[in-house]
Formats: structure tokens, C-alpha cells, sequence
């Protein structure tokens, strides 16, 4: 018998397997929704009897946190907690966690590759090949990788890893984060800058940077006008910093050589939205974070942060200061 309720907002495992172990003897863990998205109209009043939550995508907004009279933590299955009302966790005391490490060479590697099958051209090639074609000028033109330079937007730990990635195939790196000073980065191969010089430089432009009110929109078209009209962008932090209408005009203008993304700013984007099928853009669906080890990682570490919290302890990766 355990004195605790851990309640599972959503999610997209098989089962809550893990969950369940790791909180043996602990909590019992109760799932609200066994897919992303389909959760109960009464959740907020499930999640006002939790001691503590596990949250993948749902939005616990304010009016939720309100309610939580018993909930001691409040973490988040990743790394972005854009859909938990922090401040008004932070209000009621309840700390809000996350997993800040569980992926950082799956995303890393991923944005590396869409820059590569970008800078490749691979999509029109495989395109033109699968039409029934052979057409080698189908992409060009193409440049050597070690001749481009790449602006990492988001200086952190993925940005600073995508940044070495690119430095070792030989492009030159140059980064933007507010938060850093140029000798934070003196040992890394980044050259820091501003986000305005960044575009004014880079062939590649990749973000990494969580979303807040300063980023949200920040690649726009005031952005892709600094950039060489050949220049392209990756996404594989967060949809909305990429403002989609704008990189869709800039790209159709010619101001823009194409994009890679993994993210948009509603997820799936409509069947019929013009950046899904675009010869230019290269998309997978928000899948960069994605490896079965990391998939389990972050799974494990979410559920042991409750219980640490759970049998007194206290919590790690608290992103509100609780």
C-alpha cells in the first residue's frame, strides 16, 4: 500500500512500465491518458488529488496549478516546460522539473544532419531519382561544407555540441546567446556575436534556443532579409521561434535557400501546409530528440525526481527556483 498518487498526464509509451518500477512501494502511478493529446475533460480535477505529476505535452496552465493543493513536484518528461505554468508553480511552491540532458547528441546529430542533406541536396536528388530521372544538376549549386559557416542561435549544451560537430567537418562557427560572455566560449571553436551579426555571417543558421517571449518569432523576416539569399535554417528546438509564414515567403522569393525542420508552431502542421512537400525544406516530425536509449532516459530520470521528492528528498533540475 503507498500513501502517494502520481498521475500521468499523457503520453506515447507502450506502458508506464518504468514509471511503475521506479515508483514500486512509492506512489502508485495513475495514467489519465494513454496518447498525446486525449486527455479527459476532467484531468484538471485528477490532477488536483496528485501528489505529484509526470507531464509529456498537455498544457497545465495556471487555473490547473491553482487546484494543486497536494503536489509536491511537477515534472516534465524533457527538456522545454513552455506547456507547465512555472510562475504559478513557483507561487504555490511547487517545483517544476525537467530533463536537461537525456538527448543532447540525438538533437545535436540530427540538426547536423539536416544541414548536411541540405547543403547535399539530397531531397531534390532523391526526388528527381524516384521520378524516374537521373538529373545531377537537380540541386545545384553545392558547396564544399568546410566553406560555409554555421550560426548557432542557443549557446548551450546542444548548441555548443552542434557547434563542434560543424567545426569538425571544417566550417567556421559563430554563435548568439544573451546569456553568454565571450569568454565563456574562449576554449570552444563558436566565435560569439550578436544575433544580428550571426545572420549577416551565416550560410546556416540552427537553433537551439528554449522558447521564450524574446524568442518567440525570432527568426522572421526582418531575420531571413540579413541572410544570404542562399542561406538556409534548421529548427530542432522549439516551433514557434521560427515565424513558418515568413521562412515560407522568403524561401518562394528566392531570399532563402530552404530550411530543415523538425518542429513547427502547431504540431502536425495542416495536410496541406506549404512548407510539408517543399523541394527546399527537409521535415520530420519533431523527432530529433529521439533514440530508444534517450527515449528511455528521459523516462526514467523524470519518474526518479518524484520519487527522491516523494520520500523526502530533494528535487534536481528545478527550472522555477523552488
Amino acid at each position: 500500500m503507498t500513501d502517494h498518487t502520481v498521475v500521468v498526464t499523457d503520453h506515447d509509451f507502450e506502458d508506464l512500465g518504468i514509471e511503475r518500477e521506479v515508483l514500486d512501494g512509492v506512489a502508485e502511478v495513475v495514467e489519465l491518458a494513454d496518447d498525446v493529446g486525449d486527455v479527459p475533460t476532467n484531468a484538471d480535477e485528477r490532477l488536483a488529488d496528485a501528489d505529484a505529476v509526470l507531464n509529456l505535452r498537455y498544457d497545465i496552465d495556471a487555473d490547473a496549478v491553482a487546484e494543486m493543493d497536494d503536489c509536491q513536484v511537477i515534472a516534465r518528461y524533457g527538456i522545454g516546460v513552455d506547456n507547465v505554468a512555472v510562475e504559478a508553480a513557483a507561487d504555490r511552491g511547487i517545483p517544476v522539473t525537467n530533463v536537461p540532458d537525456y538527448c543532447h547528441e540525438e538533437v545535436a546529430t540530427h540538426a547536423l544532419s539536416l544541414m548536411l542533406s541540405l547543403a547535399r541536396g539530397l531531397k531534390r536528388y532523391d526526388a528527381s531519382v524516384a521520378a524516374g530521372g537521373w538529373d545531377r544538376g537537380a540541386a545545384l549549386p553545392l558547396h564544399r561544407f568546410s566553406t560555409r559557416t554555421v550560426g548557432v542561435v542557443g549557446y548551450g549544451a546542444i548548441g555548443r555540441e552542434v557547434g563542434a560537430l560543424a567545426a569538425a567537418l571544417g566550417a567556421d562557427v559563430v554563435a548568439s546567446d544573451p546569456f553568454l560572455n565571450p569568454e565563456d566560449v574562449a576554449d570552444d571553436p563558436a566565435a560569439l556575436t550578436s544575433f544580428e551579426d550571426l545572420c549577416a555571417r551565416a550560410d546556416v543558421v540552427t537553433v537551439h534556443s528554449p522558447l521564450t517571449d524574446d524568442t518567440r518569432g525570432l527568426l522572421d523576416a526582418d531575420a531571413f532579409a540579413r541572410l544570404d539569399d542562399s542561406a538556409v535554417v534548421i529548427n530542432v528546438a522549439r516551433g514557434p521561434i521560427v515565424d513558418v509564414d515568413d521562412l515560407y515567403d522568403a524561401i518562394e522569393a528566392g531570399e532563402l535557400g530552404g530550411a530543415g525542420l523538425d518542429v513547427f508552431p502547431e504540431e502536425p502542421p495542416v495536410a496541406d501546409h506549404p512548407l510539408r512537400d517543399h523541394p527546399r525544406v527537409v521535415t520530420t516530425p519533431h523527432v530529433a530528440w529521439y533514440s530508444a536509449e534517450s527515449a528511455e532516459d528521459r523516462r526514467r530520470r523524470a519518474a526518479e525526481i518524484v520519487r527522491d521528492v516523494l520520500t523526502g528528498g530533494d528535487p534536481t533540475h528545478v527550472v522555477n527556483a523552488v
